[in-house]
């Protein structure tokens, strides 16, 4: 499960409804449950997918777009319907609001697979500069011409000179995944199973 942030405080949640018992993450960065026969790390939720893909953990809790990201053939057991989000691309003013004409241009994210592939299927030949954090200031600091981000009420967006224009490079949400050989398991489809009982156990959205 995600160790911070939103993901992680209704990840928590929803387990703990589920019947499972596990030390918060503040203390040490796995947690066993002797009874359920289980063992949950705390991880970035950006890094799930990888240890899931890797065959590290089973399954696990994370974003749809990180899942997309990551560039790994996983498959959804359950969307758990916390943590929605957007992904859009964002421009200033004066920018030519069709992103299939951004041939040759910068366009600054975090989630570089997915923007890549998007570009693709647009047939779009631009530059993916990629940044860990803060991507709404690369237009301002001359870094990129676009952006692509997670995308809300447009608050964020406004306050740096941006808007969002074309469709949605993913609509995301909180998903339990896991590598499409184990996903039909008995413990997994129980897992899921125990899961869905419980929710929704909150409907927080990223607001950018």
């Amino acid at each position: 499960m995600p160790n911070k942030g939103t993901l992680a405080a209704n990840s928590a949640r929803l387990l703990a409804a589920a019947g499972f018992s596990f030390a918060p993450a503040r203390e040490r960065l796995f947690s066993a449950d002797p009874i359920r026969s289980a063992e949950i790390l705390y991880l970035r939720a950006r890094d799930i997918p990888a240890m899931i893909a890797g065959g590290y953990v089973d399954a696990g809790i994370t974003g749809r777009d990180l899942v997309a990201d990551s560039g790994h053939e996983l498959r959804e057991l359950l969307p758990l319907g916390f943590g929605r989000s957007v992904v859009r691309f964002a421009v200033p003013p004066g920018t030519d609001e069709d992103p299939r004409t951004w041939h040759g241009k910068r366009i600054a994210t975090a989630l570089t697979t997915l923007t890549r592939r998007h570009l693709a299927k647009l047939g779009v030949r631009a530059r993916v500069v990629p940044m860990s954090g803060a991507v709404e200031v690369a237009v301002h600091a001359g870094i990129a011409d676009a952006v692509a981000d997670v995308v809300d009420s447009g608050r964020t967006l406004a306050a740096h000179g941006l808007r969002a224009v074309g469709a949605p490079l993913i609509v995301s949400e909180s998903v339990l995944v896991a590598v499409p050989h184990r996903a039909g398991s008995v413990r997994l489809r129980n897992l899921a199973d125990r899961l869905a009982e419980r929710l929704p156990v909150g409907d927080t959205v990223f607001v950018r």
